[in-house]
């Protein structure tokens, strides 16, 4: 069993953001400790947009209590996903910074949520913190082609399925996967690429996903990390997951993470 430190946003209705990844490290046999960086009552379509964020200063508050408990020495991982400003993701790479001090080997993934379909929906700024503060830390990270083509630094447009592994080595991180990669009318590739090569893999295509499948993959990949998988065997094992999560979601409004 590791540890693990979750930052990321979280609703209380579905399973997005920590509420994805959370179940999954838990499922994996993980502790976590999830600290929310926006709390919704449910996902932005889904019934009233109700939302609180977190202040900065709160978020670093309660991550310097962690230090000063003496936690860090403890973790065995981290998870960053969702930002709402520049500050939060300052206040997160500082910890990070300590937490790489207090725990050599502590494996760090960043899921760089920052948009899809070819557009940003984060603010820029954040998008440009996370770029600049926290992937310098990462050993993995986990963007779609939007967000890997925005931290590659060629713009949030349209990304071919062959540029992806050049762009996915811009990043300077160990381990790159890019979710979506390629799709077809059979199926979805998702691309890893490490150092010395890359593969993709393809899982079925489905139709009528709810949000949340990349939450749910990022805490899955870390989770099968943490346990002593190679990249691609904890890969392959996620995404074998992510697939019957998948299957049994297909058309409903919520992702069914019972199928896990």
């Amino acid at each position: 069993m590791g540890r693990v430190l979750a930052i990321s946003s979280h609703v209380v209705r579905g399973h997005v953001g920590l509420a994805a990844s959370v179940p999954a490290l838990q499922r994996l046999g993980h502790e976590v400790w999830a600290l929310p960086t926006v709390v919704l009552a449910s996902r932005p379509g889904l019934g009233r947009l109700e939302r609180r964020d977190t202040p900065a200063a709160e978020l670093a508050a309660m991550l310097e209590a962690l230090e000063a408990d003496g936690c860090w020495p403890m973790l065995d991982g981290v998870l960053t996903g969702y930002f709402v400003t520049p500050e939060a993701v300052a206040a997160a790479a500082r910890a990070l910074e300590r937490i790489r001090q207090a725990r050599r080997g502590v494996r760090i993934l960043v899921d760089p949520v920052l948009g899809d379909g070819g557009q940003l929906y984060v603010r820029e700024d954040t998008a440009l913190a996370i770029r600049r503060d926290l992937l310098p830390l990462a050993d993995v990270a986990t963007p779609n082609l939007t967000e890997l083509a925005w931290l590659a630094g060629a713009g949030a447009g349209a990304v071919g399925a062959g540029e992806a592994e050049a762009l996915a080595r811009r990043l300077g991180v160990p381990t790159v996967v890019v979710t979506s990669a390629a799709e077809s009318a059979a199926g979805v590739a998702t691309l890893l690429v490490t150092a010395d090569r890359s593969l993709a893999h393809s899982t079925p295509r489905r139709a009528g996903i709810p949000n949340g499948a990349g939450d749910l993959l990022a805490g899955l990949l870390l989770g099968n990390l943490l346990d002593g998988r190679t990249a691609e065997a904890a890969l392959e094992a996620s995404l074998a997951a992510l697939d019957r999560v998948l299957a049994a979601s297909a058309g409903g409004e919520v992702l069914q993470l019972a199928a896990l």
